[in-house]
């Protein structure tokens, strides 16, 4: 629970294992707020549980709830240093590390649906219209590493010698000019692409645009 924020997060009949303290109790999806209203938007280890398309449309709509210098901070798993390690661990780590990439996948939000790593973030948050983009890495070494109502978890799942579990932490700003969102949009989409996949594509945008 984070002092001085307003925090947000799943209803309680929603929740199967965490049960978090929260000050509105709502699908982030359905958050509605003014444009250039917000100061800051903290998310942390939610993004990934988006699809593409739906985590372009949120970053979307928190950039226009923003005051222009507004800061967004994100932390995700880090896919691509997770990736690395996950080429070179043992068979018990690999399930671990998946697990860490992966979701918890106890219930039907658990699942984590797209990859984001430095690079991804540099280039997706620039192309929607921030700037000063600062990403870190974070390390799970042990439960040290978490609050203390986590430890217990922690020891089972995390062994003392695994410390490949990596995170990326993610500040960056609102510029002040406008941009083309759907030009964006489909600039950072395309990516995606496998071929001539152009349907494909105008799927993915009409669910940016959809309520």
């Amino acid at each position: 629970y984070l002092e001085g924020y307003t925090n947000v997060d799943l209803p309680p009949e929603g929740q199967t294992v965490m049960h978090a303290k929260a000050d509105v109790y709502k699908d982030i999806r359905e958050l509605e707020y003014a444009d250039g209203s917000v100061d800051e938007i903290r998310t942390h280890h939610m993004l990934e549980h988006f699809s593409r398309q739906e985590a372009i449309k949120l970053l979307l709509q928190w950039r226009r709830w923003l005051k222009p210098g507004g800061l967004l901070f994100v932390e995700t798993p880090d896919f691509e240093s997770g990736a690395k390690a996950f080429a070179k661990a043992s068979l018990s780590e690999k399930f671990k590390i998946a697990r860490h990439l992966f979701g918890s996948q106890e219930s039907y939000w658990a699942f984590h649906k797209d990859f984001w790593g430095e690079e991804k973030f540099r280039f997706v948050l620039g192309k929607l219209g921030f700037e000063n983009i600062m990403c870190s890495s974070q390390t799970l070494h042990t439960s040290k590493s978490l609050p203390d109502r986590f430890s217990k978890i922690a020891k089972k799942i995390v062994p003392s010698k695994v410390d490949s579990l990596h995170n990326v932490v993610v500040k960056a700003y609102k510029t002040t000019h406008s941009i083309d969102e759907m030009r964006a949009a489909r600039e950072i989409l395309e990516r995606s692409l496998l071929g001539k996949e152009r349907e494909i594509l105008e799927v993915w945008l009409q669910e940016i645009v959809s309520k």
